[in-house]
């Protein structure tokens, strides 16, 4: 098996972790490739360093050293390719890098010794119609149609399948995956769903009605939304990066990609422990 080391240097705790943990790979006689991500990383002058696509497109299996931010920009590497992503935590609260720094050894053990699982997330597919750049994108988390600064409520015309659903007066619109719905979704006022779940998650932001809410579809469903407004445009974000401007009356198109993001799933490690573990959730038994 040959291990592809990519993520984010900038984190504090790289120059302590990535080193000492390149060092017993060797000692192990375990292949891997190291993203020029790495460069210049205390500890690791004079090794030899790939370009991040290069390592992706021969690692067996990647390791993606950062936050969830890290994560979602290796899967983005991929390109569609399924090649399966183990994310390391060195972050903060960390729903997708659900591996921390001190487990690191042992769930390298259990990668050698095939004591893991394949976990497949549905990928949402982005495009527009006009424009020079108009897609497709790709989000393993969500998509984000908002105001982009305009001070006042925006509204987006929004059709399933053809079909007229609403019109939402709001600051702006999430279309979220199950594994996105621990994101931005859950901060405004979402619903958790476990991740390998198959549906399309539409949250409003700040909505203008309170009948307006959060609302599951099925997974096979295309959502188009219009935005109209006085502004000049509304932006689109996926994952958290923007990727164009919408103007008034111009269509954003959004359905399930053709291909899935693959993560390592360590047998015995379930999505409840985590929520549990990152939300801080406790047990009170009662007492005769």
């Amino acid at each position: 098996m040959i291990l592809g080391l990519i993520g984010n240097r900038t984190k504090e705790q790289i120059g302590v972790v990535l080193p000492a943990y390149v060092a017993w790979l060797e000692e192990r006689g375990i292949d891997f490739l190291l993203s020029d991500d790495f460069a210049g990383v205390v500890g690791l002058k004079g090794r030899s360093f790939l370009t991040p696509e290069e390592v992706v497109d021969k690692a067996e299996v990647l390791l993606s050293f950062g936050g969830d931010g890290t994560l979602l920009n290796s899967v983005k590497l991929l390109e569609g390719r399924e090649t399966p992503v183990l994310g390391i935590n060195l972050g903060g609260l960390g729903y997708l890098t659900e591996v921390g720094s001190g487990e690191l050894y042992m769930r390298t053990d259990q990668l050698i010794d095939d004591h893991w699982e394949i976990e497949r997330r549905m990928i949402l597919e982005v495009s527009t119609e006009n424009g020079p750049h108009n897609g497709p994108w790709h989000a393993l988390n969500d998509v984000v149609i908002d105001k982009a600064g305009y001070a006042r409520l925006i509204q987006l015309r929004t059709t399933i399948d053809g079909v007229f659903l609403n019109t939402f007066r709001a600051d702006g619109l999430v279309i979220a995956t199950p594994t996105g719905s621990t994101g931005y979704s859950l901060s405004a006022g979402g619903p958790i769903l476990e991740p390998k779940m198959e549906g399309i998650l539409l949250n409003p932001l700040n909505p203008h009605s309170l009948t307006n809410r959060p609302l599951l579809i099925s997974h096979d469903k295309e959502i188009l939304v219009e935005t109209f407004t006085p502004a000049d445009h509304t932006s689109v974000a996926v994952d958290g990066e923007t990727v164009c401007q919408l103007n008034s009356g111009e269509p954003l198109t959004i359905k399930r990609a053709p291909f899935s993001a693959c993560l390592v799933n360590f047998k015995g490690r379930f999505f409840y422990d985590v929520l549990r573990q990152k939300l801080g959730w406790g047990d009170v038994r009662l007492r005769s």
